[in-house]
């Protein structure tokens, strides 16, 4: 279970290694649940476009993944 800040930085830290400013991203919301639970946390950039990343993956440790769905914006 992990907690708004610990997503929020995770998410963040990846975007930023992506060579990208974590700034852009303006909203990160928990889906199908709450912060310890959702199944998936919808993230909006500013120019309004947006991708999931599944707590699955942030449980996991799998990086890869979520950095791959953080360049997946549409």
């Amino acid at each position: 279970m992990r907690t708004q800040a610990e997503v929020e930085g995770i998410i963040s830290r990846l975007y930023q290694q992506l060579g990208k400013d974590p700034a852009d991203l303006i909203q990160i919301k928990p889906m199908d649940g709450q912060w310890h639970n959702a199944l998936s946390y919808q993230v909006t950039r500013q120019d309004q476009t947006q991708t999931r990343i599944w707590r699955s993956d942030l449980d996991d440790g799998n990086e890869r993944n979520v950095m791959q769905s953080l360049q997946g914006f549409t």
